[in-house]
Formats: C-alpha cells, structure tokens, sequence
C-alpha cells in the first residue's frame, strides 16, 4: 500500500525528457509563419542606424536592414532618439 492507502502504481518516468518548448498553435507552411531571431538594442545618445550596423554587422552599409525592421519606430533613417528600442535581425 502506497503513503494515502492506495496501492501502488508505477510512476511515470520523465528522465529522458530534454528541455525545450512546444505549441498547441495548428502548423503552417507560410513563410511569415517562421521564427527570425532578432536582438534588440537601445539607442544611446550620438547613436546613428549606420553605427549600429557597424557594430552588429561589422557593415556600417547594413543600416537598411535594421530600418526595414522597425518602421513602425522609426519615421525618419536620419532621426533616431536615445532611449528607442529597435529590433537588430539576424
């Protein structure tokens, strides 16, 4: 007999389960479907979209990408104020 008076039944085994996540979500084929790694960065004063790309993509040419993916933040590539948090794609 078990601790509550119940017999005792074998307990489920978890040890070979690996860490990780799941999603009850329906799949999708849809490339917009797909996950893209991105970072964020906080813009810091005498911060320019160039500089930036420099020091993520080692190009200070890929300042586009970085624009591209925060539109919605930023209005205008040549005004970007301290304290904006932008994304940075991979």
């Amino acid at each position: 007999m078990g601790i509550f008076g119940k017999k005792d039944e074998k307990q489920p085994d978890f040890s070979n389960l690996r860490g990780g996540s799941s999603t009850t979500a329906p799949a999708t084929s849809t490339p917009s479907a797909v996950a893209t790694a991105e970072r964020t960065y906080t813009v810091v004063e005498g911060d320019t979209l160039s500089g930036i790309a420099k020091r993520h993509y080692g190009a200070a040419s890929q300042w586009k990408r970085i624009y591209d993916a925060n539109r919605d933040v930023i209005d205008d590539p040549d005004l970007i104020y301290p304290g904006q948090n932008l994304r940075i794609p991979e």
